[in-house]
């Protein structure tokens, strides 16, 4: 790629954005170093990382990476023999700790098996477990032993403070003695040289026998070793020599381990860094809503609804860019400040970015093709002043792309031909463009010639484009228009801010007639287009709105489900409880039976045996009735006559205990089909009863099932937004509800994202013993976002 080019097009910007979502160093250093590649292989590698990384993110959240040193300096001086010092130590078991953590939220994943780019770089992980837990235990800071590191440095420790102890005895009687009062400065133990010591004055030295290791700065005390110190002091000094040699040789031990995993623990900080990478590629993409763009190798770009990648997402304008197969050419026109230099950027930036596995803002369905070189002449557009250094430095950068250019590549080319006298600048950027689609180059131009836009009317494989501006308001809207050309606006742009009308129409008297009626070609263009685009958004508006109704119908009748199901439920656990009771009260008088037949040896009461039989089917005829009082909600019937049953008639469905509205009569065949609440069901008209009334004599009004209340199944189920579990449970629901209502055809809307809803829906479908057949759904049913279900 060219360096240049890659510069002009702000590309280091995104590297430094990208560095931000690194944790460790390495991986900032791996961001930093990004470089676009032009290999379909590399390019769709890299891409899979980032898509699986996301995806991860998306179900476990990000993974548990944290700060850590670049320890391979540390892992050659192992290598070479030198020991460890501490903190060196802990930074390995710092590392090896973060490997264990990554290693966790891998085996976490329960969908692991979705994951192919990432499983090498997880299962290459090696915790080296007992290696970190040695080090962690036996090193507690950057310059601290564990005290049980060894049983010899903790035998040591203990004498050490055996032998303070005593020093501090003696030295503790010395100082609190009253007979020492006078002659100490102060009452205090100190140390000198790693010797306890206590301040004498000056003039008093001699009054306490010992070793005079140091003075004040004053020369007004003097700090004396006593004689009967000097021994344990002695003894103190050996066995702080010991204890540092037993910290050397434990130092050394675990420097010997580190180097024996020397291979291992680089290969965790490899795998560590370049996971951290690929999750800040996965993070930087969540973070504004980018996605992955399908790669056509020798596809032509179609980046929809795309925006500049550095502008503020809530302020910057997305537009389509479309590239039709058989254009080669595009050649952007419109006023200054109108968004075409971005325009260009936006196109070079997002290909640089795509070409480097990274997510880019655009719309679900984008595409584009792969370009072994992006070169990039794009100046500054905020000055009038042009000059012929100007133009040179332009067509430095334009002679060497003319030198390199070739097949397969994109050339980019802000304000073409500028700087010069307008007619030789236009001829010039003509004949280049000429040379370049003759070449097959894919080149996109801003200029302001209507040569131009007159040469890409005419001219086959090159198409004009514009960016829109509102003369009204004398604003760009920024938006891309491909397909018309756009207009410099400078006579209604002057008028508009004050310039005298005369002037503005003397002034069109020097446009020759012919680019006079083009402009009002482009005119009345623009207008046909507005008037398009404004139908075309009422069409949508409507569109929404009739989606918005039906998706408010479908959660009403989903309600409508959920209180049905709960009435059911309640009335079979009322049921259940009497019938419970009622088993309960007869095995109480079945025991008390039971009870009497034992206990009685010459003869049986037969007359209390048939009280407690009568009692026994007086409570099962309080069940039956108690059952049928409340399933029944306690209204008189009498047997239907099949003669006189009509339409709308309020009927009772003796095998199912509910009632419901006659919709259709089947005289031949003595049936009937009834709706019960949202069910439609055909049943033998000897099955019907006529209801009278209440029993409280009071009359019935039935209230009659209109259209409105009953619930039409939708064929329609949309996913989109919800989880894998979510989803699952909805289709589950959807089919049933399907099977009840004999609707057999339906559509799922999955969309296309990243196809985890699509294989949660797929994969039920094949296991669920009432579906015939399934299918993505054609172009106009919603492609491969949608799945056309067939149920037998």
């Amino acid at each position: 790629m060219n360096e240049k080019s890659i510069n002009v097009l702000e590309y280091p910007k995104i590297l430094k954005q990208l560095a931000e979502f690194c944790i460790t160093e390495a991986g900032k250093e791996f961001a930093s170093n990004l470089k676009p590649m032009n290999q379909f292989d590399e390019i769709m590698k890299a891409l899979d990382e980032t898509e699986e990384a996301v995806n991860m993110s998306l179900r476990n959240g990000r993974p548990p990476l944290a700060r850590i040193h670049n320890i391979l300096h540390i892992l050659q001086l192992a290598e070479i023999g030198s020991v460890l010092d501490m903190s060196s130590l802990l930074e390995v078991a710092s590392t090896l700790r973060l490997t264990k953590d990554l290693i966790d939220y891998y085996d976490k994943d329960i969908e692991k098996n979705e994951l192919h780019r990432l499983v090498p770089l997880f299962e290459a992980l090696d915790d080296c477990l007992d290696l970190e837990r040695e080090i962690s235990k036996k090193i507690i800071g950057p310059n601290e032993m564990a005290d049980n590191a060894t049983p010899k440095l903790a035998s040591i420790r203990r004498e050490i403070i055996a032998k303070n102890n005593q020093i501090s005895d003696k030295l503790n009687r010395i100082v609190t003695s009253s007979s020492y009062e006078s002659i100490l400065q102060d009452r205090l133990v100190t140390v000198r040289d790693n010797r306890y010591v206590i301040p004498v004055k000056q003039e008093y030295r001699n009054r306490i026998p010992g070793i005079v290791l140091d003075k004040s700065s004053t020369g007004s005390t003097v700090f004396i070793e006593p004689l009967s110190v000097i021994n344990l002091n002695n003894d103190l000094k050996l066995l702080r020599a010991e204890e540092e040699k037993e910290i050397f040789t434990i130092l050394e031990n675990l420097t010997g381990k580190v180097s024996a995993y020397h291979a291992v623990i680089e290969r965790d900080f490899h795998m560590i860094s370049r996971l951290d990478f690929i999750f800040a590629k996965a993070g930087y993409a969540l973070s504004n809503g980018s996605v992955r763009v399908k790669i056509n190798p020798n596809g032509p770009i179609s980046l929809l609804n795309a925006r500049h990648p550095l502008l503020d997402p809530k302020k910057a304008v997305a537009s389509d860019i479309v590239f039709r197969p058989d254009i080669k050419v595009i050649v952007i026109t419109g006023p200054n400040t109108g968004g075409k230099t971005v325009t260009l950027k936006t196109i070079g930036l997002l290909t640089l970015m795509i070409q480097s596995g990274l997510f880019v803002p655009v719309k679900e369905g984008s595409a584009t093709g792969i370009f072994k070189n992006i070169f990039a002449d794009i100046g500054d557009e905020q000055s009038i002043e042009q000059s012929l250094s100007t133009f040179s430095a332009h067509m430095q950068n334009i002679v060497y792309f003319m030198a390199q250019a070739q097949k397969g590549d994109l050339v980019l080319f802000d304000e073409l031909g500028a700087g010069t006298d307008p007619t030789e600048g236009a001829a010039l950027a003509i004949a280049l463009l000429n040379e370049l689609f003759r070449r097959d180059v894919i080149t996109v131009a801003t200029t302001h010639y209507s040569e131009l836009k007159e040469y890409a009317l005419t001219t086959p494989g090159i198409t004009n484009a514009s960016v829109e501006f509102d003369v009204k308001t004398l604003k760009p809207t920024y938006r891309l228009i491909i397909g018309i050309p756009g207009k410099s606006n400078a006579f209604e742009i002057a008028s508009r801010l004050g310039l005298n009308d005369q002037i503005i129409s003397e002034a069109r008297q020097f446009i020759n007639s012919g680019s006079v009626r083009f402009e009002k070609t482009l005119d009345l263009i623009d207008e046909k287009r507005k008037e398009m685009e404004a139908a075309l958004q009422e069409a949508e508006l409507k569109e929404r709105t009739a989606e918005e109704k039906i998706r408010n119908a479908e959660e009403k009748a989903s309600d409508v489900y959920q209180k049905r199901d709960a009435i059911i439920r309640q009335a079979h656990q009322e049921a259940e409880t009497i019938v419970e009771k009622t088993k309960a009260q007869s095995e109480s008088i079945y025991q008390e039976i039971r009870a009497i037949q034992e206990n009685t040896m010459a003869s049986i009461d037969n007359k209390k045996l048939e009280s407690l039989r009568k009692e026994i089917n007086r409570q099962s005829q309080l069940s039956k009735k108690q059952v049928q009082k409340d399933q029944q909600k306690k209204y008189k019937k009498k047997k239907a006559n099949p003669k006189v049953l009509k339409k709308g008639d309020i009927v009772f469905v003796e095998s199912l205990n509910k009632e419901g509205e006659i919709v259709e009569i089947k005289q031949g065949e003595n049936k009937a089909t009834v709706q019960i609440g949202p069910m439609k069901l055909q049943v033998k008209t000897s099955q019907l009863s006529q209801i009278q009334h209440y029993e409280k004599k009071t009359k019935r009004n039935p209230k009659k099932i209109n259209a409105a209340d009953r619930h039409k199944m939708s064929s329609r189920l949309d996913l989109r937004g919800m989880t894998g579990d979510e989803a699952r449970y909805a289709v589950e629901k959807f089919l049933s509800d399907a099977v009840v209502s004999n609707t057999n055809n339906l559509t799922i809307i999955h969309g296309k994202g990243t196809g985890v809803l699509q294989k949660v829906v797929q994969n039920y479908l094949k296991h669920s013993s009432i579906v015939k057949s399934f299918r993505f759904g054609n172009p106009s049913e919603g492609g491969t976002g949608a799945t056309i279900v067939e149920l037998k």
